[in-house]
């Protein structure tokens, strides 16, 4: 299975350009090169909105708003499923709103609306809970679990970072694949480095090793494991090998850093192994072809 995520920076509002840029970096894979491919949060918008008034013009609806249109061409095109990240308003409903994806079939069929349930303090300003975390059954993929960025650590923040809500979860549906559109933020931020200067990039690898602290439960032979939950396993059928795609955005934004880093991890009992990542700045498109789990 070849597993894609299309890392770029977005400009904010610029919707247009933001989807030829990722266009252009697709255009030289056809079908048969990508099985499943993985885009940012928000791809095409730009994340840091101040209100509701602010993000209002760049809404759309679960069907026909231009995010999902793009995720169903290029999805045909490649005979791939897509998950693009978009912000939903519910038809019937306008003053919804959600920080939402889409997941697209490779005939271009919407398989599924996730909407994020653990929202950051810039999804607040504008954005509703979701209804809870999802895992669904795919034919030829398995179980496919989503998230966004944010669903991965504690509730608000308040709730106990040993609660693990989104990797206990995903634990006990058996999911196979997670698939998360990030927007993650670098620890520090500094405005006047350069995209397109390879000086000094690299993955970030606090940012990466914190994803995967986040996913704890799913190290059940391991001593973090035993020194958190101060036990072993009780299951010993959950020794079963999971992946984890984490699609970010890089560039900065409104004053903000993201990370980059965008991830394939494969998730063991013993410990999480980095199949693949790319830079903190790179705009990219990696595509890793997946062992069997």
């Amino acid at each position: 299975m070849k597993v894609a995520c299309l890392q770029f920076n977005q400009i904010i509002g610029e919707v247009e350009r933001n989807q030829n840029f990722a266009s252009k970096l697709l255009e030289k894979y056809q079908p048969g090169d990508i099985d499943v491919l993985v885009l940012p949060e928000l791809a095409f918008t730009g994340y840091v909105f101040r209100d509701r008034d602010h993000i209002k013009p760049y809404l759309e609806d679960s069907e026909t708003g231009t995010s999902v249109q793009w995720a169903k061409m290029q999805a045909v095109r490649l005979r791939a499923f897509v998950v693009v990240g978009y912000p939903q308003i519910v038809k019937g409903n306008p003053d919804r709103y959600y920080n939402s994806i889409c997941f697209i079939d490779p005939y271009g069929k919407l398989i599924e609306t996730y909407q994020k349930s653990h929202l950051y303090s810039t999804d607040e300003s504008w954005a509703e809970e979701g209804p809870g975390f999802r895992s669904i059954n795919v034919p030829n993929l398995g179980k496919i679990g989503f998230g966004i960025c944010m669903d991965i650590n504690p509730y608000q923040f308040k709730a106990s970072f040993r609660e693990y809500e989104f990797a206990n979860y995903h634990v006990q549906q058996q999911t196979d694949i997670i698939l998360c559109s990030m927007a993650w933020l670098q620890s520090s931020c500094d405005e006047s480095q350069s995209l397109n200067s390879d000086d000094n990039d690299e993955p970030s690898y606090s940012t990466i090793n914190y994803w995967c602290s986040r996913l704890l439960p799913y190290f059940t032979d391991s001593e973090a494991y035993r020194n958190v939950f101060q036990t072993s396993p009780q299951n010993s059928g959950q020794k079963r090998n999971v992946l984890f795609v984490a699609c970010n955005r890089t560039g900065t934004e409104n004053g903000v850093c993201f990370a980059g880093s965008s991830s394939v991890l494969l998730l063991t009992s013993k410990r999480p192994i980095i199949l693949r990542s790319l830079k903190s700045k790179e705009e990219a498109v990696m595509v890793i072809d997946v062992p069997s789990l």
